[in-house]
């Protein structure tokens, strides 16, 4: 989608309009982020004018990558180190929980960040702001093999998924469970 046809989709408002994109790769994840900000005049004197600001991160790749667990550790390293620093996440720390399911081997482990979604939108005007939306979604990809006193359980896959959002594309690729459609 080019850039015009991005400014005519979201209405080219008379006003101030600031727009700032960036692609970039997080945790093996290509993301298209979006800043845009716009003040809208009021039309009559009655109404007043309305800055909004409006946040959006999300993937852009059709399938989620995966990425082993060593070079994930790696990254998040990576992003602590950039944002002031802070106790790095190590891959002793890790060990314990993982060997606990049968995941012997850590340079062997694979994940797939299935979603990585933000949304912002902010108004002046009281009562017009939005929450904000988010969403975050990993599987590990390996097959997990619990210890001896877990040997009851054969688990297939793990993963975990945190969100607010119930915006069907975004749901979609989080390939969700729904406790609903499973029991009908």
């Amino acid at each position: 989608m080019s850039q015009s046809q991005v400014v005519g989709n979201f209405g080219a408002a008379p006003g101030i309009n600031i727009q700032a994109f960036i692609d970039l790769t997080l945790l093996n994840c290509n993301l298209k982020g979006v800043y845009q900000y716009q003040v809208i005049e009021g039309k009559s004197e009655e109404k007043e004018k309305e800055t909004k600001t409006k946040i959006l991160v999300m993937p852009t790749d059709a399938e989620p990558q995966s990425m082993t667990l060593l070079e994930l550790i790696d990254e998040i390293n990576s992003i602590i180190k950039s944002f002031g620093g802070g106790d790095p996440v190590s891959e002793d720390s890790m060990k314990g929980t993982l060997e606990s399911m049968g995941l012997k081997s850590i340079a062997e482990i694979s994940v797939q960040i299935r979603q990585l979604f933000i949304y912002v939108d902010k108004s002046s005007i009281e009562g017009r702001t939005k929450p904000c939306e988010y969403a975050f979604n990993f599987v590990i990809l390996n097959p997990v093999k619990p210890d001896q006193s877990l040997k009851l359980f054969h688990i297939k896959s793990l993963g975990l998924a945190v969100y607010n959002t119930d915006r069907k594309k975004i749901i979609e690729r989080m390939q969700l469970e729904n406790i609903d459609e499973l029991l009908a």
